[in-house]
């Protein structure tokens, strides 16, 4: 099956297209990637997107209104620049709330416009039945990571929000270990700079001890798993932090990423320890993997049995988008693509709403 995965994340840098073929040989799942493209978002766009949380219902209609336009313009452009046939479209939206502790997650991006647009198959809505389960909706991603990318033995993720993924006593496991992209971002949008390239900001910088102590001493970080994170975290106790202090922009970006450094390597070294295992291999995707500093300081971090390794760049950049086609693949088949295990949902599902053929066809559980 030939799928169109779409994927719109926290570090707002646009609409991610991947174009995947999946086959399965008995029980073992393989992809070829064909093609993948970022459709990028205007300023003004973006500025509407990082305000989502607070819009009323109505505006937040507006805002799905304006983000099909986008999405089928780019779904349209790829379609005519890759010149294949595809299976079905697989969307994750872009998510504008996200507090699974009450219940509540939501993607904007409805699948059935585009459907109506291109009459090829399309599942969309991953997370909300996660969350009716009981929970987290998040991370959905294991569930590709355990069944294409299973030679490392941990995944992890740099995007707006920094995730791992990883298998522990026969089940898959995974959770937000904190931000990542999202603060750095927003600090050096005040240098008119969309994000911080190769860490060069933060690498001019130096930290603020009292700011790295209060980021390091937040309770989430000291939750156990499952648990996930969304925006509104971030808004109301995250940066809230980081704003009050009046230090340099190089400064305060050299603190948030030598935190994010911190609680990466804390969690690696304490899988090290929970696997059992000499070394540990870890696949580091997402656009902090192209942080040079980042990725650097965490090396010098880590101890020499966990080895970070970064793959070319076209799975750096999409493997997120890669895995919501894999999902979608899943779904069309009736198979379990979300993991309870990593939840903590009250059972396994087989999650997303399926257009096909004018019919809506919603969550089946296995």
């Amino acid at each position: 099956m030939t799928v169109l995965g779409l994927m719109s994340g926290t570090s707002f840098d646009g609409l991610d297209l991947c174009c995947v073929s999946f086959n399965k040989e008995a029980s073992l799942y393989s992809y070829k990637l064909l093609g993948a493209h970022t459709h990028g978002y205007t300023n003004e766009f973006v500025q509407r997107l990082s305000n989502a949380h607070l819009m009323k219902e109505s505006e937040l209609a507006d805002l799905e209104d304006e983000f099909d336009l986008i999405v089928l313009q780019a779904i349209r452009e790829f379609l005519e620049g890759i010149a294949l046939p595809i299976d079905l479209i697989s969307s994750h939206g872009h998510t504008v709330f996200h507090r699974p502790d009450q219940g509540i997650t939501r993607q904007i991006g409805n699948g059935k416009r585009y459907y109506s647009q291109f009459k090829i198959p399309v599942v969309f809505n991953f997370r909300s039945y996660d969350v009716a389960l009981g929970g987290q909706g998040a991370p959905l991603v294991p569930i590709g990571d355990a069944l294409l990318f299973n030679t490392y033995d941990v995944c992890l993720n740099l995007g707006g929000i920094s995730n791992i993924s990883y298998s522990l006593e026969g089940e898959r496991r995974a959770f937000d270990i904190g931000m990542f992209n999202t603060p750095i971002n927003d600090l050096v949008q005040r240098l008119d700079l969309a994000y911080d390239q190769g860490g060069k900001i933060a690498e001019s910088g130096k930290p603020i001890p009292e700011l790295l102590d209060t980021l390091n001493s937040l309770s989430f970080f000291a939750r156990t798993a499952p648990k996930s994170l969304g925006k509104e975290w971030y808004h109301e106790t995250f940066f809230p932090l980081i704003s009050r202090h009046q230090a340099p922009i190089e400064n305060l970006v050299n603190t948030v990423t030598e935190h994010n450094v911190i609680q990466i390597c804390k969690v690696l070294h304490r899988l090290l320890t929970l696997t059992k295992q000499n070394t540990l291999r870890v696949l580091v995707t997402g656009g902090g993997a192209h942080n040079t500093y980042a990725m650097r300081r965490m090396r010098a971090l880590v101890s020499e049995n966990i080895r970070l390794e970064i793959p070319e760049k076209q799975l750096i950049d999409y493997k997120e988008a890669l895995i919501f086609a894999f999902m979608g693949y899943l779904r069309s088949q009736n198979k379990i693509n979300v993991y309870s295990s990593v939840t903590g949902a009250s059972r396994d599902s087989c999650a997303g709403t399926l257009i096909l053929d004018e019919v809506e066809q919603n969550f089946n559980v296995k």
